[in-house]
């Protein structure tokens, strides 16, 4: 059952802020000094804050508030994603640093028509508390402040009524760090809303976009011509004519150099697997190529792999492996909101970095402060 909680929130002087593309890039680094320097206030009251951004010709919304931690210690926050060791532990740092979580964990549920309808219905009747537009993306981030009790708890009540559950899209390892510090403060008896809860923006599946997560695989310890032969035992391969995504499932793009491959699972890998978990393409790669041809033995550790998020596109590919000759490119095709359901509703998590959630929420924009 979903409990979301007001929060006083932290948010930014807009008019101490020359360039907010700038200024929000560097909030996940200088967070500390710029709230010493005033470029962030507190909020006067405790609220809920419907959230919205907008590009040219598509609008997603969704509601910012906090969790109670236990929701996520006790399933109720559903991971799909296992978490970087070494990612945990600076994230720990840093938070212990700031005092403050500077951006939220992206959450998504199944829609809900009485939701969407009275976020609607508030964003209708409210004034906007601040907006801030990145001109990078030509993107336009609007916050409304739900402040009265009597529309803060209509909302409640809806959560707790159609949200049973809320899985994790963007933030794995800030949960975990959440977790990690809820029960070190316990330990140490700290007050009872002292790093009890987690900032959050809930937004419905169907304001929620899948893209692929992609990976950058070091082959210094093979020549193309050994690896090509070693790929040809698993795959069906074809030199493409030119760049291009993965049609659909069970085909991998691989890029080496400037060739690029089409790589099809032959019938006798797919035969070893049968769970929708097993032959899921990200988890094929991980145990057919990385653990079987690369030896990696904990995919969570290795530094001979790399990560790029499917939205930077072919172009950010190019440019991510553009001279490096002991680089590999596998492109995978995204998951599918029904195979995402699955897993998540069977228990099961996936390697790091499978997805790529959209809307990205950025640095700084809303704050909760310790």
């Amino acid at each position: 059952m979903t409990f979301i909680k007001p929060f006083q929130a932290i948010k930014p002087e807009l008019d101490e802020i020359t360039s907010p593309d700038v200024f929000f890039g560097e909030v996940k680094k200088n967070y500390p000094e710029f709230y010493k320097a005033g470029f962030f206030n507190r909020m006067s009251s405790e609220s809920l804050y419907i959230y919205q951004i907008k590009s040219e010709g598509h609008t997603q919304t969704g509601l910012i508030c906090r969790i109670p931690v236990k929701e996520y210690l006790n399933g109720d926050v559903v991971k799909h994603e296992h978490t970087l060791a070494a990612k945990e532990q600076k994230m720990l740092l840093l938070t212990l640093e700031r005092q403050a979580m500077v951006k939220p964990v992206l959450l998504t549920y199944p829609e809900v028509g009485e939701i969407e309808k009275k976020l609607q219905q508030h964003i209708k009747d409210l004034e906007p508390t601040y907006e801030i537009h990145f001109d990078a993306e030509n993107q336009l981030h609007v916050f409304y402040a739900v402040t009265d009790g009597k529309s803060i708890l209509e909302l409640q009540e809806l959560f707790e009524q159609h949200v049973p559950k809320t899985y994790v899209a963007d933030g794995h390892h800030r949960l975990a760090t959440s977790a990690l510090l809820h029960k070190r403060m316990k330990k140490k008896k700290m007050p009872p809303e002292t790093y009890n809860y987690i900032l959050c923006g809930l937004f419905p599946t169907n304001e929620l976009e899948i893209h692929d997560y992609n990976r950058i695989v070091e082959i210094d310890s093979f020549s193309p011509m050994v690896l090509m032969a070693l790929l040809s035992r698993k795959f069906n391969i074809q030199l493409l004519d030119e760049p291009r995504k993965p049609k659909g499932k069970h085909e991998i793009v691989m890029v080496v150099g400037e060739e690029w491959f089409s790589l099809v699972w032959r019938a006798k890998i797919l035969k070893k697997y049968s769970s929708t978990l097993e032959t899921l393409d990200v988890n094929l790669l991980n145990q057919e190529v990385l653990s079987n041809i690369f030896s990696v033995a904990d995919i969570t550790t290795d530094r001979r792999v790399g990560y790029i998020e499917g939205p930077k596109g072919i172009e950010g590919i190019q440019e991510k492996i553009a001279g490096n000759e002991k680089a590999a490119a596998f492109i995978l095709p995204p998951l599918t909101w029904d195979e995402f359901l699955e897993i998540t509703n069977a228990g099961i998590t996936l390697p790091p970095k499978s997805t790529w959630f959209e809307p990205r929420m950025k640095n700084g924009v809303i704050i909760y402060g310790y």
